[in-house]
């Protein structure tokens, strides 16, 4: 069974799939959390949670990359 939060990492794995070379966003709530993304392939420019910034660096693995989304 997947939970929320797992959806949610694969929904942005595979919009950042999707959208290569190309910006994408993401505006939703998960496990109850207002999140916001804005990113360009594994680089999130913008990733808040209940409007708190999470910081992610640019050039991350996809692995390092999921494991940023988990944080939410």
């Amino acid at each position: 069974m997947i939970n929320e939060k797992e959806l949610f990492v694969n929904t942005i794995n595979q919009l950042r799939k999707d959208n290569k070379n190309k910006w994408y966003f993401w505006t939703g709530r998960v496990d109850n959390k207002a999140v916001q993304i804005k990113g360009f392939g594994t680089w999130l420019q913008i990733f808040k949670v209940d409007n708190v910034s999470i910081h992610c660096v640019s050039d991350l693995s996809v692995k390092a990359f999921k494991t940023v989304l988990e944080r939410v």
